[in-house]
């Protein structure tokens, strides 16, 4: 996963791209000094808790937001080594030594 960084805004934002896919923008608040993460794709958390989580630094905050796209849109057919594969259980069996009273 490459992580790129743009600084736009003179240095108050910073376009964070995945692979080469816009991701969103991470900002500083002027007053603290802290980094906001702002994803440009929908996340089943709410916007307001991420607003809410402060970083030291922009690449703090972008490694974050890089990490949230990875974990929403991870996917089983992307996995090349196997690392997410389900076990097949033989269920056929499993009725025969339930008792019925």
């Amino acid at each position: 996963m490459k992580i790129t960084f743009k600084e736009i805004d003179k240095g108050l934002e910073n376009e964070v791209s995945v692979d080469d896919t816009y991701i969103g923008t991470v900002n500083a608040d002027v007053w603290s000094g802290k980094w906001t993460m702002r994803p440009y794709f929908h996340h089943h958390s709410t916007v307001q808790l991420i607003k809410k989580i402060k970083y030291d630094s922009f690449y703090k905050a972008g490694k974050a937001l890089a990490k949230l796209y990875a974990d929403t849109f991870s996917s089983f057919d992307e996995d090349e080594d196997g690392e997410n594969d389900t076990q097949e259980f033989d269920m056929r069996g499993i009725f025969k030594r339930v008792r019925r009273p």
